[in-house]
């Protein structure tokens, strides 16, 4: 007696569909995880960087007042150390990595160098999927900022001070009427790994 075989591959073709959405929705939990990942990493390198921005804001009256009193000691050691309150630039890091739905657990600053390595955890998990763990799981992740010197200084001529910078030279008379300090000719910020 011959078997019949029709009706046979109703089976095979519902197996493959449903092996094929059990893989779609692996590979959106797959896609949920990295979106999630990414926006901790976006939320650690906006708060380094503000963090090391801010460290270089809070040398802004002492710097000013450098180059307008001439202490062209005080203006060296500036250049090379940038701000010392890491309380300041650690608050201006949490703030940050609050408005990217984030929560900083640690704010490290740099030995020998101004800057700060910061470590954020996502507030929300990555989210529902066929993946069981995603439900209370949030993303880390750090990152690294530096404030670093542009300019060195050269010579004082009279009310005339001169710098050497990255981007060629910088004469400014901070007595001059018009004079306004920024910071950004004298300093970058930039992650760094």
């Amino acid at each position: 007696m011959l078997r019949d075989d029709r009706g046979q591959t109703v089976g095979i073709y519902i197996v493959a569909i449903a092996a094929l959405f059990f893989l779609a929705f692996a590979y959106f939990a797959v896609g949920q995880a990295a979106v999630t990942r990414n926006g901790a990493q976006t939320a650690a390198d906006s708060a380094a960087l503000a963090a090391a921005r801010q460290n270089r804001d809070d040398v802004q009256v002492a710097f000013l007042a450098a180059l307008k009193g001439g202490d062209v000691t005080v203006l060296g050691r500036l250049l090379d150390s940038a701000g010392l309150d890491d309380q300041s630039a650690c608050g201006a890091a949490s703030d940050y990595a609050d408005a990217n739905h984030a929560t900083v657990n640690d704010c490290v600053p740099l030995s020998g160098k101004p800057g700060y390595t910061i470590t954020v955890t996502t507030k929300g998990p990555i989210g529902d999927s066929v993946i069981d763990s995603t439900k209370s799981t949030h993303a880390k992740a750090t990152a690294t900022a530096v404030v670093e010197p542009r300019c060195s200084l050269g010579s004082k001529d009279g009310d005339i001070l001169k710098f050497s910078c990255d981007n060629g030279s910088l004469a400014i008379n901070p007595k001059a009427d018009d004079f306004t300090l920024d910071l950004s000719d004298f300093y970058s910020v930039r992650l760094t790994k």
